[in-house]
């Protein structure tokens, strides 16, 4: 025969458990969405190469022999006579964005916050020189190769 005191005690016994699936439930959504928008923070979507990039990533893409082989294929591959054209005005450096792909293929080069048509002759021979440059190590996310879009300043020194 119970008593109306294990009735409730059975009775807050099954309010406690729901109350504890109701949290883990809770919780599970919590930790889902935060996850999507950790993931929200750290891509967005180019539209110049019509795909998803990322911005920051565990293992960010690389040049293969570092800063100083970047440099050294830049200087090899960039050609600019500024004596051409004298009305440009002159320019030591190139603010560049691109895609490391998970290939390790450069993609989509361009001057940053400029259009196409508004390119001086130096920014387009910096462009076609970066875009020779093959030869990087793509960089991965949750130990894939991902696509991650590099922004990256040049500092060009031309003598005369």
């Amino acid at each position: 025969m119970k008593t109306i005191g294990s009735t409730y005690q059975e009775y807050l016994w099954v309010i406690n458990k729901l109350h504890l699936l109701i949290l883990t439930i809770f919780g599970l959504c919590l930790c889902h969405s935060a996850q999507g928008q950790q993931e929200n923070n750290v891509t967005k979507y180019d539209s110049q190469t019509p795909q998803k990039v990322y911005l920051f990533v565990e293992r960010m893409p690389f040049y293969k022999g570092g800063n100083k082989a970047f440099m050294a294929d830049f200087a090899k591959f960039f050609h600019y006579n500024s004596a051409k054209d004298t009305q440009e005005p002159i320019q030591t450096k190139l603010r560049v964005r691109f895609i490391v792909d998970t290939e390790g293929h450069l993609i989509g080069a361009r001057i940053c916050d400029k259009k196409t048509n508004e390119l001086t002759e130096f920014e387009k021979a910096g462009l076609k020189a970066l875009n020779l440059m093959q030869n990087w190590q793509a960089g991965k996310h949750n130990g894939k190769p991902v696509n991650v879009l590099i922004t990256k300043m040049i500092y060009v020194d031309y003598r005369y």
